[in-house]
């Protein structure tokens, strides 16, 4: 099976600027939860990767019920993880988290019109949640139970988490 599994070819996956370096497998973890199981990595168009790390949970684009019928589509959700990631970690500033959604929306041939708008409700509406995650990953945003024990350790390192709170 190659890296994007059964999909064939795809011209966003790879290890080049406005590339995934793989279509991730996902668990469903809660009602509306996934979690990652491996390690996808976007490159951006400038040529800078971010990685998102295996068991993170994500609900693959968040978008408010009412939106839905405008913004729930398959383009959207692989670039709905990253961004979930970009939020989660706040190594990026928001403004910068926003516009790599929107890149990462075109590269997955979502048309420029409906990406612009994803964009504009992510400025919008985004900055309650990107502050409710000042500080970085919480416990909440892993799924413990998958990891082994030394990746327990490594991932509480890692996230700064402390004690195993389990």
């Amino acid at each position: 099976m190659s890296k994007s599994g059964s999909l064939g070819k795809l011209p966003y996956v790879g290890n080049g600027p406005g590339q995934f370096s793989i279509i991730p497998p996902l668990l469903p973890y809660k009602v509306g939860e996934w979690a990652l199981l491996d390690d996808p990595i976007y490159t951006d168009k400038a040529g800078k990767q971010h990685p998102c790390p295996r068991y993170f949970i994500t609900d693959l684009a968040s978008i408010p019920w009412l939106a839905e019928p405008i913004f729930n589509s398959v383009d959207s959700r692989l670039p709905g993880v990253m961004h979930d990631l970009f939020y989660c970690t706040n190594a990026l500033p928001r403004a910068e988290c926003d516009a790599l959604l929107r890149e990462m929306l075109i590269v997955t041939g979502c048309d420029v019109v409906r990406a612009n708008l994803i964009y504009a409700a992510v400025r919008v509406g985004g900055a309650s949640r990107y502050k409710a995650c000042t500080g970085g990953p919480k416990y909440e945003d892993f799924a413990w139970e998958y990891m082994t024990p030394y990746e327990v350790i490594l991932y509480e390192s890692a996230y700064k988490l402390g004690a195993n709170h389990m």
